[in-house]
């Protein structure tokens, strides 16, 4: 009963040892039984049985539990002599189905060391179990997304790359591959079919040229559908601020001024958000006409460029800023102002899809997590597998 098994599996024996803890639990069929097929799922006479193998269980309060078990095979008129289904497990893995199911649900919330600690299995057991859900679940998906974000994501230390594909809709990773080259994205491209490619409405992606051109080379009528991130076109205005504050600084300091020294983490903050211990310095530098709080003015402006209601009302907008940033005299903001010109379609294709990397940033910092519990992963295969586990949104369980 506790086992759940109906006819014709039934339990011949168990063998309970206080000292080992050990429960095992010996398991046969009844005699003259007819067993599913693996493949057709038809039942047919028992063919023979191959030698004993042990299945670990959940455990029988503190004691571990095995189930044994001589593996009966079928002969099918159609798939010829196979291992015939067994319903407490699924085939080449040796635990149950509700052991994999808990140590899942379990791998899910903690590290994979913990995980060992607490079930008493090996660390190689457990990553099995990981390596076959993410198998289990990547076989099991249907379809692709019509809405993604590509990005990239550092591991290791010494700029290494995996590129990753998200799911805008699910909120999750459809595909890892390694570095952040044009055959990176490509690898991804081509596992699409031409009406695959053609069902994908819109790709949010960094202003990163190897993602953009893959994406023109596969992707059908792709520049109405590229809309660069908010997220890494704002990175680019911050960069400008600080080279301004940089260049500015400077100067002053050869004349003697320190008004801007130790004011980096000031001007990187949105005005809204500024801490209340910067906000008295930052006001006084405000009123002192500084190329730097002319730039800051420039950043604080073009973000709101992503909440015009329109995108009649969003180019009217960005022409003015433009305008405005071009005929000043800050010379970083007038470089990141020629820039996104340069790439203004897929910056106002926003308005038409209005999608952005944020939900993405998010599983970033998942990832960064998951690499942070396991100290890093030396085998980049497994980091892959432990992304599609934790972040892969897939159907994971037996």
């Amino acid at each position: 009963m506790l086992l759940g098994l109906k006819a014709p599996w039934k339990v011949e024996k168990v063998d309970v040892d206080s000292m080992k803890k050990n429960v095992d639990v010996y398991i046969a069929h009844e005699k003259g039984s007819k067993l599913l097929c693996p493949v057709c799922r038809k039942e047919f006479m028992v063919y023979d049985h191959l030698s004993e193998r042990v299945w670990r269980d959940l455990d029988s309060i503190e004691f571990m539990t095995f189930i044994h078990a001589t593996p009966p095979r079928i002969s099918c008129p159609e798939h010829g002599v196979r291992e015939a289904v067994m319903p407490w497990t699924e085939k080449r893995s040796r635990f149950t189905l509700r052991f994999e199911t808990m140590s899942i649900r379990m791998l899910q919330n903690i590290d994979t060391y913990n995980f060992t600690e607490i079930m008493h299995l090996t660390w190689q057991q457990a990553w099995n179990i990981i390596e076959r859900a993410v198998k289990r679940g990547r076989e099991r998906k249907k379809g692709h997304p019509s809405m993604i974000g590509i990005d990239e994501k550092s591991y290791k230390k010494g700029h290494r790359y995996i590129t990753l594909v998200y799911d805008m809709t699910n909120n999750s990773v459809d595909y890892i591959a390694y570095e952040r080259k044009k055959k990176s994205l490509d690898e991804y491209y081509e596992t699409l079919s031409e009406d695959e490619l053609a069902n994908i409405e819109a790709v949010s992606m960094d202003m990163w040229d190897p993602f953009m051109s893959s994406t023109m080379e596969h992707v059908p009528d792709a520049e109405s559908k590229m809309v660069f991130d908010r997220f890494h076109v704002m990175k680019h205005v911050n960069e400008a601020v600080d080279k301004t504050r940089k260049e500015e600084n400077r100067k002053l300091v050869k004349d003697g001024i320190m008004d801007l020294s130790g004011t980096r983490y000031i001007w990187l903050y949105s005005s809204e958000n500024l801490p209340e211990r910067y906000r008295e310095r930052y006001n006084e530098l405000r009123k002192a006409d500084l190329l730097t709080g002319k730039a800051y003015s420039m950043k604080e402006n073009i973000r709101n460029l992503w909440n015009m209601p329109t995108p009649d009302e969003g180019l009217k907008y960005w022409e003015s800023w433009y305008s405005w940033v071009i005929h000043s005299s800050v010379d970083a903001m007038k470089d990141v102002a020629r820039m996104m010109k340069v790439h203004l379609t897929s910056i106002m294709n926003y308005f038409i899809h209005r999608i952005t990397n944020a939900r993405a940033e998010g599983i970033n910092s998942k990832i960064a997590l998951i690499e942070k519990m396991a100290y890093g992963y030396r085998n980049k295969e497994h980091l892959k597998t432990a992304i599609y586990f934790r972040c892969g949104n897939l159907q994971l369980y037996p």
